[in-house]
């Protein structure tokens, strides 16, 4: 929160943009606020079916089903709101004409998804299979997020100055497909060189593609619609980290409930209750507390499990390294040119492109 304070005081000083001063009623107004409630809804349908289906209820259960074609059914009226009924829509489908854009938005899922993955489940190694506490295991992901950052960072100041993002995005693809088609290979048996080899490459595939894609898009769409193509870019990485973690839990404890009668046969069957399915991943405490071969079995379950993860995972980062090439090159222009925000200079029409005005020297903004 400090770190955050400072950047918010630093950009009331520094950001300087031109404000149309819209009134209160009317930018309420113009709020896509029926396109946003679809959007919202079809998300936590889709989000809720894919938690429950294999846990809580069977795939083929009428919660599950429901669930999952409704949210279909939702996003379909929400893409339907948005091109036809929506004055401004919070999705502009002229987003999605595209190819560049399209790849972008895919790109970006692709990295959501398995970059959560790594933070998220990687603890969960280190405290069910290393043994770790819950403090160590933040310390030993060191490994794999200051590599992160520090090859973002990188990337930003590269992007900069050759005025390319392509190369950027395939390094990151294929250094994420690598670092997590190694982890697949991590083992129930710790090995400390791995872990560490294994998170840095993970890590240094991860940093570039937090912004390449982003600019891909921005250098595809009119400067008029940047602020639209930001929030979709985002809301798709936010939605690709949570599905990340549904897809995870579910193929973790479907894992450990397909172990179950092999912990049965090894373990107390009060351990091997508390093991099983959506219990597993709160009693990593407890698999770290066996001994001798209860423990061996009982780290063996998880690292079956975790393993099947990772391997789904690393299926999903190759998706996107197939098709990374395909979002093409466009050398970034160091000319600036700006444009006038606000409401009257929205595009109403879905259909047409926004036209760009002059800006006087009183009204530009960066």
């Amino acid at each position: 929160m400090p770190i955050s304070g400072f950047g918010f005081v630093v950009l009331l000083f520094v950001l300087k943009l031109h404000n149309p001063r819209t009134p209160v009623r009317q930018g309420l107004a113009a709020i896509d606020w029926l396109g946003s409630a679809l959007i919202i809804g079809a998300t936590l349908q889709l989000l809720f079916g894919l938690e429950f289906g294999g846990v809580t209820y069977p795939w083929k259960s009428v919660t599950v089903i429901a669930l999952i074609i409704f949210s279909v059914v939702t996003f379909g009226v929400a893409i339907a709101v948005e091109k036809y009924v929506a004055e401004y829509p919070v999705i502009p489908l002229r987003l999605f004409k595209s190819r560049r854009n399209i790849v972008s938005f895919v790109i970006c899922f692709v990295h959501g998804t398995v970059f959560i993955s790594g933070s998220y489940y990687l603890p969960l190694y280190f405290q069910a299979v290393v043994g770790a506490s819950s403090l160590l295991s933040g310390a030993y992901l060191l490994a794999y997020a200051l590599p992160l950052s520090f090859v973002s960072a990188f990337t930003g100041i590269w992007m900069k100055k050759t005025g390319q993002y392509l190369p950027a995005i395939v390094f990151g693809m294929v250094f994420l497909t690598l670092g997590f088609g190694l982890y697949i290979d991590l083992g129930a048996e710790v090995n400390w060189a791995k872990l560490v080899i294994f998170q840095i490459i993970a890590g240094i595939g991860v940093g570039p593609n937090f912004q390449s894609p982003l600019i891909a898009l921005h250098s595809g769409v009119h400067p008029q619609d940047i602020a639209a193509a930001t929030s979709t870019f985002q809301f798709i990485r936010q939605l690709a980290t949570s599905i990340s973690i549904v897809i995870g839990g579910v193929v973790f404890q479907n894992g450990m409930q397909k172990q179950y009668p092999t912990l049965l046969a090894e373990l107390p069957p009060d351990i091997a209750n508390r093991l099983t399915g959506g219990s597993a991943g709160a009693n990593v405490g407890l698999v770290a507390s066996l001994q001798g071969e209860q423990g061996r079995v009982a780290r063996g379950a998880f690292w079956n499990s975790l393993q099947e993860m990772f391997i789904v995972f690393t299926a999903i980062s190759a998706v996107g390294l197939l098709i990374s090439p395909f979002i093409g090159n466009r050398k970034l222009s160091n000319q600036h040119t700006e444009y006038k925000t606000g409401l009257q200079n929205l595009t109403r029409n879905e259909n047409k492109q926004p036209k760009s005005e002059p800006v006087s020297e009183g009204e530009k903004s960066g």
